[in-house]
């Protein structure tokens, strides 16, 4: 099986490996979504799973 990973782009550039932070965060991957975003509210935040 195939691992797959979900990359946060801020305005376009590769920023960091969502479900790394939020493991590293003890988080879950939504909430690891929604912190990227709200700290972020004036740049673009895209999500890609690769």
């Amino acid at each position: 099986m195939k691992r797959k990973k979900i990359w946060a782009y801020l305005d376009g550039k590769r920023l960091v490996e969502v479900i790394q932070g939020a493991l590293d965060n003890n988080m879950t991957v939504t909430d690891m979504k929604a912190l990227l975003v709200k700290e972020n509210p004036s740049n673009e935040v895209t999500f890609k799973v690769v």
